[in-house]
C-alpha cells in the first residue's frame, strides 16, 4: 500500500521567524559506505528502509490494533529482527558512546537492576529480574533502529510519521465515534472508550490527544489538501477527546487547538480564535453535560493524593535505593490499584533517590538541549517536543513505572524521548 507523499519539509523555523534568520533541514550527511559493511548493497538500503516502515507500522497500530498485544506482536516481528540485522552488519560503533544514549538506557537499566533486591514477599505478583533485562534490551534495539533510520533518512523519516499519523488517526477517530453512536453514546452521553487498546477511555483519550497535536502540523504546510486533511482530523480528535470527559486529553486539546492557531498568519484571527477557544470549550461542556470541563468527578484529585501518599510509605523504608521494583504492587485506598498513576511516584518506591534522579535528568536533558537549539526548532521539531511534554504530563497523572513491554507507555514516553535524544546526538555529529 502507498503511503501519502510526502511535501517539502518547512525550512523555516520558529527561531529563524523570531529572529529574521534562515536555515535549511538537516539532511543524512553520514553516507551508509562509512558506517556498514558492503557498503553499496541495495539490501542493506532496503534493511533501513523496511525498519523505517516497521517504525510506522508500530505508531499506527495504536490507534486500530484492539488489543496492545497486537502492537507488541508488530514490535518482534518487524522491528526486532531488522534492527538485529542491521547490528550484525554494523562498522561503527560509536553512536553508543554517546551522552544521549546514556540518558535514555540508564534509568530503565537502574528499575532492572532493582528487582536484585526486591523483596518477593511483597509482590502481589513477581518476574524474574531476567524479564526485566529483557525489557531493557528492547528499549536499547529501539533506540538503535531509531537512530539508524534517522542517520539515512534524516528528518524525512520524522515527517513521514506525522503524514501517516494524522489520516490513520482521523479513519480510527471516526470510526470511534461511529461506533459510539451506535451504541447510543449520543443519547446517554456516556464516556467514549474508542476502537483501540481494549477501549479504555483514558488511554485512547490522551491517544487522541496526541493525534490533535500532530494535526496542527498538517496545517502549516503548503498543499491545500493536506491543511483540509489535518483540519478535518483536528476537529475528529477533539470531539472525540470532547465525549470521552477526560480531564488530561482535554487539556491536551486545548492546548493542540491553541498550537493550531499559532499556524495562522493573521494576528487579528489569533486573537478573536483564541478568545473563542477559551469561551466555547467551558461553555459546550456545561451544556452538554452540566460540569465544567476538569471540575467533572473532582475526587479523582483527593483520590490522588491519597494514592501518591500511600505509594510514599513505601519510598520512607527506604529512601535512597528503594524496595527493589516487582511487577505488581497492588495499594489499598477504598479498591485496589495496581500503581499510584504517577510514574515518578511509582519509580521512587520501587528504586528510591537513585532511579528518581535518573528519570528527573531525563527531563532535564531534554529541557536543556530544547533550550540550547531553540533557534533551530522548527514546526517539526515543536510538534516532537509538544508530543514529549504531552507524554510527559500524562505519565505524571496516570501511568505506572516505565519499564514494559510495547504499551501505550511507549508511545507517550519512549518513542518521543528517544526522536529528542537521537536528534541531538546526530546534530552533535554533524557538527
Amino acid at each position: 500500500m502507498a503511503g501519502p507523499q510526502t511535501p517539502p519539509v518547512n525550512s523555516t523555523s520558529i527561531g529563524d521567524q523570531m529572529f529574521g534568520t534562515s536555515s535549511t533541514p538537516s539532511v543524512p550527511n553520514n553516507p551508509t559506505n562509512m558506517l556498514f559493511r558492503q557498503e553499496d548493497s541495495r539490501w542493506l538500503s532496503s534493511l533501513v528502509t523496511f525498519a523505517g516502515a516497521a517504525l510506522i507500522l508500530i505508531l499506527c497500530a495504536y490507534y486500530f490494533a484492539p488489543k496492545i498485544a497486537r502492537v507488541q506482536t508488530a514490535f518482534y516481528i518487524t522491528l526486532l529482527p531488522t534492527t538485529l540485522l542491521l547490528l550484525c552488519w554494523r562498522r561503527n560503533f560509536q553512536f553508543l558512546w554517546s551522552w544521549q544514549f546514556a540518558t535514555f538506557m540508564l534509568p530503565p537499566l537502574l528499575l532492572a537492576l532493582s528487582t536484585l533486591w526486591a523483596d518477593k514477599t511483597q509482590a502481589d505478583v513477581f518476574r524474574e529480574p531476567g524479564y526485566y533485562f529483557k525489557l531493557v534490551a528492547y528499549l536499547a534495539l529501539f533506540y538503535c533502529c531509531l537512530y539508524f533510520v534517522l542517520e539515512q533518512k534524516g528528518e524525512a523519516a520524522l515527517e513521514r510519521w506525522l503524514l501517516w499519523l494524522i489520516p490513520v488517526g482521523l479513519v480510527s477517530a471516526i470510526a470511534s465515534l461511529i461506533m459510539y453512536g451506535q451504541d447510543g453514546g449520543f443519547t446517554d452521553f456516556r464516556r467514549i472508550g474508542g476502537i483501540s487498546l481494549e477501549g479504555d477511555i483514558d488511554k485512547t483519550g490522551m491517544l487522541y490527544g496526541f493525534h490533535a497535536l500532530f494535526c496542527c502540523y498538517g496545517l502549516t504546510l503548503t498543499s491545500r489538501k493536506w491543511r483540509l486533511i489535518s483540519a478535518a482530523a483536528l476537529f475528529a480528535s477533539c470531539t472525540y477527546i470532547f465525549f470521552s470527559q477526560t480531564k488530561i486529553p482535554i487539556v491536551m486539546a486545548i492546548l493542540a487547538l491553541l498550537f493550531a492557531v499559532c499556524t495562522l498568519g493573521s494576528k487579528a484571527a489569533k486573537g478573536i480564535l483564541v478568545l473563542v477557544i477559551i469561551a466555547a470549550v467551558p461553555l459546550g461542556y456545561q451544556l452538554m453535560f452540566g460540569e465544567l470541563p476538569l471540575l467533572q468527578r473532582s475526587n479523582a484529585y483527593s483520590i490522588r493524593l491519597e494514592l501518591w501518599s500511600k505509594a510514599l510509605e513505601g519510598f520512607a523504608q527506604s529512601p535512597w535505593i528503594g524496595n527493589g521494583l516487582s511487577h505488581k504492587v497492588f495499594l489499598d485506598l477504598h479498591t485496589t490499584l495496581p500503581h499510584p498513576h504517577n510514574y515518578l511516584v511509582d519509580i521512587a518506591r520501587f528504586c528510591g533517590v537513585l532511579g528518581l534522579s535518573a528519570f528527573l535528568w531525563q527531563l532535564a536533558a531534554v529541557g536543556l538541549t530544547v533550550l540550547k537549539n531553540y533557534r533551530q526548532i522548527d514546526w517539526l521539531k515543536a510538534v516532537y517536543i509538544g508530543w514529549f511534554g504531552f507524554g510527559v504530563l500524562a505519565m505524571l497523572v496516570y501511568a505506572q513505572q516505565p519499564l514494559t513491554k510495547p504499551n501505550y507507555m511507549w508511545f507517550f514516553y519512549w518513542i518521543p524521548l528517544a526522536v529528542l535524544l537521537v536528534l541531538s546526538q546526530l546534530r552533535n555529529t554533524q557538527k
